[in-house]
């Protein structure tokens, strides 16, 4: 059972396009959860070491990040079984989300239930697999089978061998009290990027879950003013709640699509785009459904973005285009599309990845060399 099957072929035959020999590696690493997880330390509130001694204290191993000093991540364990492992065991079946999150050491809760052995009771040990027969994890049943395919709440199975473990965080009273983000190594460089000053106004063009925004908040230090813009009333709803956590005061929430923001007429000094995209560098993948197609239409899809970024850019404003994908369209396609329509590639301040295909001066993240998410960052200014 390889990573092959992860992946549709067309998509496989467009990354050996791309990437080469390097390919392989790339969806092989894409395939599990990142070697190193990391949270922000939020400022606004600690300092890193407080932060560090607290998560101590809750029973962690935090470590330090050597390229940002609000950074801690923690080393992924497993994979605590091989691709091959059958345990031949009674079944649980979950959906893929729940999957996903059993892969990297959650609990298995009855709606992320799909089906069950009929005879599994409370108390049994069993295997559970995502929709397609991947082995995520395998656990103590906490409920009967029937039970786990029609409740709505409650703990479906107590998992005890996950393929692989990151830390459970929100439960943490750290985390209440808001002492910490989970964020992704490349999407906290993406704010430092940016660089934003404590009187500039802040357009960050699709904002929501927040982690960007609250980053760029406290390196404001609560001041300036941040116009935070998404087209989910829902998720600007959990955003609320989220900056509300971490004590942040000088953002704006705002809900439209924001390929609209030129007819608010704001002109902004520094924007963050961090593009809506086809998502392909989020790690893990137990199964892709992406393909180059998606590619196509969804790089046509961020210039309208993008051009509505640049038309509400002040003269000498400075534009940060990010993605958490890896295809060439997406990024580097993108960004001559930006260079043709006038504005100048900025050298970044902290380049700790790699540069980009065809381009230098752009930084582009792949999960195998630099163990993260794939991601993708450009530093642009309207000239």
């Amino acid at each position: 059972m390889g990573y092959e099957e992860a992946f549709p072929g067309e998509l496989r035959e467009y990354y050996r396009g791309l990437f080469g020999s390097e390919a392989d590696e790339i969806m092989a690493s894409l395939r599990t959860p990142v070697e190193k997880y990391y949270i922000r330390v939020n400022t606004l509130k600690t300092s890193r070491s407080k932060l560090m001694e607290v998560l101590k204290k809750e029973g962690l191993k935090p470590k330090r990040s050597p390229y940002l000093k609000e950074g801690i991540y923690f080393e992924r364990e497993g994979p605590n079984f091989d691709d091959d492992y059958n345990p031949g065991l009674k079944k649980v079946v979950a959906n893929k989300f729940a999957a996903e999150s059993v892969y990297q050491g959650a609990m298995l809760y009855a709606p992320g239930v799909l089906k069950a052995d009929g005879d599994i009771k409370p108390g049994d040990e069993v295997e559970i697999r995502d929709p397609k027969g991947l082995l995520v994890g395998v656990g103590i049943a906490r409920m009967s089978a029937k039970e786990m395919e029609t409740s709505t709440r409650g703990l479906a199975v107590e998992v005890t061998l996950p393929k692989f473990k990151l830390p459970s965080l929100s439960e943490l009273e750290s985390f209440r009290e808001g002492l910490f983000y989970a964020q992704s190594l490349p999407s906290m460089v993406t704010a430092r990027v940016l660089e934003p000053g404590e009187e500039d106004l802040v357009i960050d063009m699709a904002a929501a879950p927040g982690g960007k925004t609250g980053h760029i908040a406290q390196l404001m230090g609560n001041r300036g003013e941040i116009i935070a813009i998404d087209k989910s009333r829902n998720r600007l709803k959990k955003m609320e709640e989220e900056l509300n956590r971490l004590g942040v005061k000088n953002v704006k929430l705002l809900h439209m699509d924001s390929r609209k923001l030129p007819e608010l007429g704001i002109k902004a000094d520094k924007i963050l785009l961090d593009a809506p995209c086809t998502a392909l560098g989020i790690r893990p993948k137990l199964w892709e459904s992406r393909t180059p197609k998606d590619i196509e239409a969804t790089a046509r899809y961020q210039r309208a973005f993008i051009w509505a970024a640049i038309k509400s850019l002040k003269r000498d404003g400075v534009l940060v285009y990010s993605t958490c994908t890896i295809s060439y369209e997406e990024n580097e396609a993108n960004v001559k599309f930006m260079l043709e329509k006038g504005l100048k590639l900025e050298e970044q301040p902290l380049f700790i990845a790699s540069p980009g295909i065809g381009i230098e001066g752009v930084q582009r993240f792949y999960p195998n060399r630099h163990m993260t998410q794939g991601f993708f960052i450009a530093k642009l200014r309207k000239v």
